[in-house]
């Protein structure tokens, strides 16, 4: 007796079957970019978010190893040389935008496409903060010396400086996935959990804070932001770099807004909003570990040529 197949349509995800992160856009169409075995990894992949964990610690750590010993063959001038800035860069990108490129594609299954975007956006970010932004920073202290109670030569100060840069760049990275989330169904649960993840991240930041620090450390935290951080957007921003600077976080906005209206095109193309979600939080790890990796390549950059600064009395 013959059996009919299933009518269920080839682009329904399947049931589901854990709420682990992340989930992968469940998709088998080939004309969305897809291979045909995409389909047959589920729509969730929380059995992949330990691998895909892992290779994001794998990427960052050869990445620090890279922060860590390329400036150790400089030395010798006033302030790191643009070629050591651009080696630097040239292979904490390459580990980390390639991490972010497979797990795009072979974790979370999005078309090529979305993972282009991201890989150019993450591209332009590591360009500014490990390049364009130290390089800008020295060339101003050259001329103007720090003043703040710390500096970016102090663990606490590269610290608070790092948590203040990171929530810039998540106010930004938050607006451009609302814009898009809130198009799709079903925001509620979400966008709850969304927000209990961030605030996570928010105090896990504030916990690394205290590395290093006292508890007197939380209770002065605006005076020694406004020495440090806001010192040194101010040095940046003043820098013949300030204009490159604008325009490569002008490309990453663009880029990450293509990528999060390519993912959110695909997750109503599959009626599963979880696609969006796990792409926001592949993307905020992403810039939290670049955030945490900056703390560790400006400390090794002052150690070997260090700051002008007024030492207060």
């Amino acid at each position: 007796m013959h059996v009919p197949r299933s009518s269920r349509p080839s682009g329904a995800s399947s049931p589901a079957t854990g709420a682990s992160w992340p989930r992968s856009a469940g998709a088998t169409t080939a004309e969305d970019g897809l291979t045909p075995t995409a389909g047959r990894r589920g729509s969730r992949l929380g059995e992949r978010a330990t691998p895909l964990r892992l290779k994001l610690l794998v990427a960052f750590g050869l990445a620090s190893l890279v922060a860590v010993l390329v400036p150790q063959g400089g030395g010798g001038e006033a302030a790191p040389p643009v070629g050591t800035l651009l080696l630097a860069a040239v292979l904490i990108g390459a580990v980390t935008v390639g991490a972010l490129l497979w797990g795009v594609r072979s974790d979370l299954g999005l078309p090529a496409k979305v993972a282009v975007y991201a890989a150019g956006y993450n591209a332009l970010i590591v360009l500014v903060k490990f390049v364009l932004a130290p390089d800008g920073f020295y060339e101003v202290n050259q001329e103007i010396s720090l003043t703040g109670l710390l500096t970016l030569g102090d663990t606490e100060g590269a610290v608070l400086t790092a948590l203040l840069v990171f929530a810039l760049y998540l106010i930004a990275y938050v607006v451009i996935y609302r814009l898009y989330r809130r198009r799709l169904p079903g925001r509620s649960v979400d966008a709850a959990r969304v927000r209990r993840g961030i605030l996570a991240v928010l105090g896990g930041a504030l916990l690394l804070s205290a590395v290093g620090g006292s508890v007197l450390t939380f209770l002065v935290v605006p005076i020694l932001i406004s020495g440090s951080a806001l010192e040194y957007l101010q040095f940046v921003f003043t820098s013949s770099a300030s204009v490159l600077i604008a325009l490569a976080l002008a490309g990453a906005v663009s880029l990450a807004a293509l990528a999060f209206r390519s993912v959110a095109e695909r997750a109503a193309l599959v009626g599963d909003a979880a696609v969006l979600v796990s792409f926001f939080w592949l993307g905020l790890y992403f810039l939290a570990l670049y955030h945490a990796l900056w703390v560790v390549y400006v400390l090794i950059l002052t150690s070997i040529w260090p700051l002008r600064a007024v030492v207060p009395k």
